[in-house]
């Protein structure tokens, strides 16, 4: 457990090749309902001016949050709950750019952020919670900050 954050996104990178194609980060909105599928959750759509929040609970407590813009592109995610989905998935083509950045060794064991030119991810562990959250600032649509995906 003491090193969490940083096995997760090693995991997560490794896993990502096998992954079945899922609406990852980056991707298009059209496999949403496989990630539904693969959590076994239940999808809520709720919109916005600007873009849609695409949300997935699953019966573990776990809500998956994809954002995704008027063009049909997932532009962030983010989760919370007791556990944390397969996040190779979720983070998709993304997902080894932030393994390879995950600083080594990493010494803050409830907080981690890793920032690429392309990509940004934050990784919280308080009171037996696991959130984060990940989003590509290119397609952040105008008017919409970071600090609003959550």
């Amino acid at each position: 457990m003491m090193k969490l954050p940083c096995a997760l996104l090693l995991m997560s990178a490794a896993t990502c090749a096998t992954a079945p194609a899922l609406a990852a980060l980056g991707g298009d909105v059209r496999s949403v309902e496989s990630d539904r599928a693969n959590v076994k959750g239940e999808l809520r759509v709720t919109p916005t001016v600007a873009y849609d929040v695409h949300e997935i609970r699953t019966a573990a407590g776990v809500v998956i949050h994809e954002y995704v813009s008027r063009g049909g592109q997932v532009f962030a995610v983010s989760w919370r709950g007791p556990g944390r989905p397969d996040l190779g998935p979720l983070l998709g083509s993304y997902s080894a750019q932030l393994a390879q950045a995950a600083p080594r060794p990493h010494y803050n064991h409830h907080y981690l952020r890793i920032a690429t030119t392309d990509v940004v991810m934050e990784s919280h562990f308080y009171s037996r919670t696991l959130s984060g959250r990940a989003w590509v600032p290119a397609l952040l649509p105008q008017g919409l900050a970071s600090k609003d995906i959550g």
